[in-house]
């Protein structure tokens, strides 16, 4: 551990880098930051919803912004709305049977279609549309359609954003009047607000139509059932049409705006002032405003608020609350370096809420003491030679931080290998055992699910007795990243082969994978990045360099290097479902190669044709080892157990949690732990920086 006399802490001396420090406008303490919760600018974090759900304790303020002016919309109730920018899409269903709608909704949601329940009134009878999507043309959304017909059984129509104005009014209320008596001749009709140069007016549109042959059609099917209107082609360029859908069993207001036209979203000042809420970033709630708007063909959701407020989230994202609170405001300093380097990442948004920059997970990630943390580090920030510092931080380093050459293949001339306390999640880890059954089979147990006995088997290992039902024998010690092997009843007696630690931050383990798995993981990669493809079966896999830190720079399989974008990339390479390796600090385990000690020092190494063989000392002739079981228990040098394999497979084994570039969140709360303040440790993991207000 870290201890408070150590004193002076480590440094080293400047080294070259094409980029040492980052360039941004001054910003002044107070200023607003932007956050994309949803925005697709074809960099960085990539993702998009067709409408977004928002709410607040006491309702919402809702003003409609354009290049030539602002006014507040008039407050038409509620406490939730949602909002969309008027494009086409597609209904799948109309039906006044809501069971019906709720179905076809559930289908759509089930394929991982978007789908939502729109509301129209009929002389007093609901009506419930299914629609879907959001689209830039009628083509894009007609290419589409039969997906929905497929996960339905029902032929999608595409409706559009093209319509009639009917008229004028002086209020929501006097148009709305008139819109019922347009639906109740099946004509729909819309009230909507437009804004002129900061004037708010209201209108009356109908129809939702693709083609100007539609609306002509429109026109006469109107004039004949009311002739006093003066209709005419619906062409202002800064308006929102007044829909609704259905949440739950109540109905919503739903803005469709123009895509001229930016929303800005608050908590009622008359209400509670709470936090607004996103049901489509997992009903988290955020302090300030949301701006929706569109932006390069999509919507986009943008949360902007007060720098020092966002960061009270950040810090207790990233960084559990309850930490001590000089590791917190490590974690200040550092989330507010790397958000204020952003600039305007987004153009329209300094950064997102997700890990492509820093995790910022909405006001219910505050608390108490990362509020602290973040008012008493208020303004400071990381500089390097009078320029911000690259913020860099991660969960753990197991044990020695990186070099910038084993993550980016770049020297960081503030930022090299230091020694760091970060175990304590190894040391805290609940205990598996790693057991073999009565029928040669191998795997992991966690050790509250069996029950030590006092006896041992003829090797002196001891023996355990399943304690509960249906017990999962996994291939590894997790519950999260290794697969279920077997599931064995009450009373099933089990062999302990070695004690071992459940994965945790500190160390982890992934695979085995088969010869054939990691030639197809390394061939995918090497498709990307230029390479040439491994041919066959993967028989050999080693770490042929590794940087300062001991992280990996270099790997062979087959004799043949592994090319890769960056050292770092190494860990995106052998992965499954997604999850890629923990670090880069790992060591390969090829558990079927083996080499056998023969009499008058001769050896034979495996893998080789004919797999390994047994002789019994009974004198019977040779068998396969461990019977048709693939893995099998030998003795290796120092009287160690290993399981072993017959075909060829590869367990990678490591330690941190992250690239380990820059401060390690558990190695900053070990040294917060034994005495160090928040300067005190930064400055341990950065060298030659300062800690200023920007």
């Amino acid at each position: 551990m870290w201890k408070r006399k150590i004193g002076k802490v480590l440094s080293a001396g400047l080294l070259s880098l094409s980029l040492l420090a980052v360039q941004v406008p001054a910003l002044a303490a107070g200023d607003m930051i932007r956050v994309a919760l949803f925005i697709d600018n074809s960099v960085g974090y990539r993702g998009v919803v067709p409408s977004v759900t928002l709410s607040a304790d006491g309702g919402l303020e809702v003003t409609m912004r354009t290049g030539d002016g602002a006014t507040k919309l008039p407050n038409l109730g509620g406490e939730s709305a949602r909002a969309r920018v008027d494009r086409y899409y597609l209904q799948a269903l109309e039906t006044s049977d809501l069971t019906r709608a709720q179905q076809v909704a559930q289908q759509l949601s089930q394929r991982k279609i978007d789908a939502s329940i729109q509301i129209a009134e009929y002389s007093g009878q609901r009506s419930y549309q299914v629609v879907s999507g959001a689209y830039n043309t009628s083509q894009a959304a007609s290419a589409q359609a039969a997906a929905v017909a497929n996960a339905t059984g029902q032929q999608p129509v595409v409706k559009g954003p093209l319509r009639l104005e009917a008229g004028r009014f002086n209020s929501v209320k006097e148009a709305q009047e008139w819109q019922q008596a347009f639906v109740s001749s099946g004509i729909p009709a819309y009230p909507v607000m437009l804004l002129d140069r900061g004037k708010l007016s209201y209108a009356l549109w109908i129809g939702d139509e693709v083609s100007k042959d539609a609306v002509q059609r429109l026109s006469q099917k109107a004039r004949a059932a009311y002739p006093g209107f003066s209709y005419q082609e619906a062409n202002s360029s800064s308006y929102v049409v007044l829909k609704k859908d259905l949440i739950g069993t109540g109905a919503v207001w739903k803005y469709v705006f123009s895509p001229n036209t930016t929303l800005h979203v608050e908590p009622e000042k008359g209400g509670s002032r709470s936090p607004i809420s996103v049901e489509e970033r997992e009903g988290r709630k955020y302090r300030g405003s949301i701006e929706l708007s569109e932006y390069k063909g999509n919507m986009a959701v943008i949360n902007e608020l007060p720098m020092e407020e966002y960061l009270y989230s950040v810090v207790g994202s990233e960084m559990a609350p309850g930490w001590p609170i000089e590791a917190l405001k490590t974690q200040a300093v550092l989330a507010r370096t790397r958000a204020l380097a952003q600039g305007n990442k987004y153009g329209i948004a300094n950064l997102s809420d997700t890990v492509f920059e820093q995790a910022y997970y909405g006001y219910e990630k505050e608390s108490k003491d990362t509020r602290k943390a973040v008012d008493d580090t208020e303004g400071e920030v990381i500089y390097y030679k009078g320029k911000l510092a690259e913020a860099l931080y991660y969960s753990n380093a197991g044990g020695m931080t990186a070099d910038g050459t084993e993550v980016w293949g770049n020297e960081v001339p503030y930022l090299r290998p230091v020694m760091s306390d970060d175990a304590e999640p190894l040391e805290k880890a609940p205990l598996w055992y790693q057991v073999s059954l009565g029928d040669g089979t191998f795997g992991f147990i966690r050790s509250d699910l069996v029950q030590l006995g006092s006896g041992k088997n003829a090797l002196g290992l001891r023996e355990a007795v399943v304690n509960t039902e249906n017990t999962n024998m996994r291939s590894g010690p997790s519950t999260a990243f290794h697969r279920v092997l077997t599931s064995l009843s009450q009373g099933t007696v089990v062999t302990i082969i070695r004690d071992v630690a459940e994965e945790n931050a500190y160390s982890w383990t992934r695979g085995p994978y088969t010869g054939e798995e990691v030639a197809a993981m390394i061939n995918a990669s090497q498709d990307k990045n230029n390479g040439k493809r491994i041919s066959g079966v993967v028989q050999t896999l080693r770490v042929t360099d590794r940087g300062e830190s001991g992280r990996v720079l270099e790997m062979e399989a087959n004799g043949q290097v592994i090319k890769v974008s960056s050292p770092d990339a190494h860990r995106s390479i052998f992965q499954q479902g997604g999850s890629a390796l923990r670090s880069t600090k790992f060591d390969v385990e090829e558990t079927g190669s083996i080499t056998v000690l023969g009499a008058g020092g001769k050896s034979t190494n495996y893998p080789k044709s004919g797999g390994v063989m047994a002789i019994g000392a009974g004198g019977y002739g040779a068998m396969p080892a461990n019977g048709y079981n693939d893995q099998f228990l030998i003795l290796s040098e120092g009287s160690k157990l290993r399981v072993a394999s017959k075909q060829q497979s590869f367990l990678f084994v490591g330690t941190g949690f992250g690239h380990g570039l820059g401060v390690s969140q558990y190695g900053a709360k070990a040294m917060a732990q034994n005495g160090y303040d928040y300067r005190e440790i930064l400055q341990h993991y950065y060298q030659n920086v300062s800690i200023e207000r920007y």
